[in-house]
This record gives C-alpha cells, structure tokens and sequence, in this order.
C-alpha cells in the first residue's frame, strides 16, 4: 500500500512539470508574438542591414617629437672689433653671401694696401732680374731669392685679405635671421653671439619609435604630422634618416622626417604629434553593431533570399564605426538591429534604413 502511494506522487509530480513548462512556453510566446509568429511561420523579423564595405585600413604608430630646421647655426663674428653696421633685423630672409654685419676694418685696408704695394715692388723687382739674367749679369742665387721674396710678399697679401674679410660677417646659407642685440658700436670678440640663422625651406621632425617596429622602418615611409599651433591642419612628411642604433635606456630607434614648409608655417622647436603608416590594406568592414561574439568567436548575420545567417568572421582594425571583417564577402548585407532576437535561419524582412541613421 505504501508503495502504491508513492508511485502515484510520483506520477503526479511529473505530470505538474510538465504542465509547467507549457504553460511557461505559451507565457514567452504571448509576450514575443514575433517569435510565435516565426516559430510557426507566419511572420519574419523586421530588422536593418548595412551592406559590407571595402575600406582601407592602415596600421599605424604614433609618436610625438620636435621640429628641427634642415640648416641651424648660430653666428659669431671671426675677428675682435667695433661694430661698425648692423645690416639685418629679426625675421628677416636672407641669400647666401649677404652682408649681416661689418666692423670697423679701416687698419685691415690699410695693412691690405701695404701688403699690395710690397707685392708690386718684389714683382718689378723679380722682373728686373729675369730680364739682366739673360745677359749673365745676375747669378742664378740673385735669381731664387728675388723669387722668394715675391712669393712672402703674395703671401702676406693674402693674410691681409683673409683679416679683411674677417671683419665683415656674411650669411653662410639662405635662411631667416633671428633675434639680436648687437648695436653698431659695440664691442665684440669670437665668443659673441649674434644671430641665429635657420633654414626653414623644409623643417625636420626629430621622433622615436620602439625597438619592435624596427625592421618595418626604412626611409620614404609616410609621417602624419598635427600640431596644437594649428588643430586643424595636418602635415604630411617622409622619413629622411634613422639612427643605426636602438637606444638602450629607451628601446626605442631614433627617425628624423622631412616636411615642406614652403609657406613657412612651421619653426625650429614646435612640438608635433607623429603618425607613422607602417602598413596599409583594403579588406571589408561591418559597422561595430553588426558584430556578436559567442564563446570568443566573433560572427556577422547577414541576410540570404530572406533568411538570417550566422557567418564567422575574424576582427581587425577600427575605422569611424567601422570593423574589418575577415570571411565575409564585399556588399553582403550585415544585420544590424534585433541581433538579440535573431538566430541563424530565421526568416527576415528588411526595412529601409532612416536617412539620419545611413549618414551615420
């Protein structure tokens, strides 16, 4: 008898789960009349699509760095002395052989005119004799040293020339001047600094990147360059040189770039900001949203004669919104609304996506 009872509980108390996971299946079905509806195939879920695109993605490393001009120097005059003209201000572009500065050289000129009046002398002099030692009036020993005597005094010429010149100081490069506080009348030496003169035809940026980027290196690379002195412009630049060593404190190689700089926006010392493409490639891409993830595998739905379905892809980079997607053909249409109601083969209907919603 008791047996007989526990059977019976038994029974019942299958016969109640049972009972309840119906009802619980009506209950989900009431509340997703969609589902219902695709379950027993009168319906098929609303959803949007975007079609894949073939964009071009870019590997990248950034770095930030300064501005360097392609020539800098600063100037010193050659000799000691008394400015005597100052014929350049701040700013201002020079040539190559430009006069920037002149000291007095009036005792330069005058050991100049004496060093060429001695040389006139020995010359007449070495002539006299080369025409008497035809004759056989004149020994070939009068002869050398009437020779010698030209050659000290040419040479003493030249020094004379070379301490002129010293005193004038001219524009070793074409360039633009900077900042000065020299004044005629000062007095100066070899250690006086008096301008500066950059080259800025074209600028230098002086950069590092780490030690694993570099056997991806190598000169005529492309350099994205921005600047917080102009937010909305971007520089574009090529790599010029790269050090032959890793940096063993850093682990980082040393590049420079070269940016044109024909305008003359750019100046020596700025900091810029360094984007450096070390690759570049075409491959589809889906919006994020369009993109599940389920047991660490990443899949897109993608609709086929009007049914969801399920296309394992392999991520790669970002792009404004946009994913790579590996595995998924150009123009494919990705889903990308319902994803969390949507399995794979369920019949789908496609609505037109707001204007608002493309643009974005």
């Amino acid at each position: 008898m008791r047996s007989l009872r526990i059977l019976i509980g038994v029974v019942l108390l299958v016969a109640a789960s049972f009972g309840g996971f119906v009802l619980t299946g009506d209950m989900l079905a009431a509340t997703d009349p969609a589902a219902g509806n695709r379950q027993r195939g009168e319906a098929a879920l609303v959803v949007q699509t975007r079609p894949a695109e073939l964009l071009c993605f870019a590997e990248t490393v950034e770095a930030v760095g300064s501005t360097l001009a392609r020539h800098a120097v600063t100037l010193h005059p050659s000799a000691s002395g008394r400015v005597d003209e100052v014929l350049f201000s701040a700013g201002q572009r020079v040539q190559e052989g430009d006069l920037l500065v002149r000291l007095d050289d009036a005792e330069a000129r005058a050991a100049l005119a004496s060093a060429e009046a001695t040389v006139a002398e020995a010359e007449a002099a070495f002539a006299r004799l080369e025409r008497l030692q035809t004759t056989g009036s004149v020994t070939e020993a009068n002869l050398e040293a009437a020779r010698a005597t030209l050659l000290r005094a040419n040479a003493e010429r030249d020094m004379a020339e070379t301490v002129l010149r010293d005193r004038s100081l001219v524009a070793p490069f074409d360039g633009v001047v900077g900042l000065s506080d020299l004044a005629r009348g000062q007095l100066v030496d070899s250690s006086t600094e008096v301008t500066t003169l950059d080259d800025l035809s074209v600028i230098q940026v002086a950069f590092a990147v780490p030690e694993r980027y570099y056997a991806r290196l190598q000169p005529g690379q492309s350099v994205a360059l921005t600047s917080p002195a102009f937010p909305d412009r971007s520089f574009t630049g090529t790599i010029s040189a790269m050090a032959t060593r890793v940096d063993q404190t850093t682990r980082s190689v040393a590049l420079r770039a070269e940016v044109p700089n024909e305008d003359g926006l750019l100046t020596a010392g700025m900091y810029m900001q360094a984007t450096l493409t070390l690759d570049e490639r075409e491959a589809p891409a889906v919006p994020e949203r369009a993109l599940s993830v389920s047991g660490g595998t990443s899949y897109v739905h993608v609709v086929q004669d009007g049914v969801a379905r399920r296309v394992a892809v392999t991520t790669g980079r970002l792009r404004d919104g946009m994913i790579e997607v590996g595995g998924l053909e150009p123009g494919a249409s990705a889903i990308v609304t319902n994803l969390q109601r949507l399995s794979d083969g369920d019949p789908v209907e496609i609505e037109p996506l707001r204007q608002v919603e493309a643009a974005q």
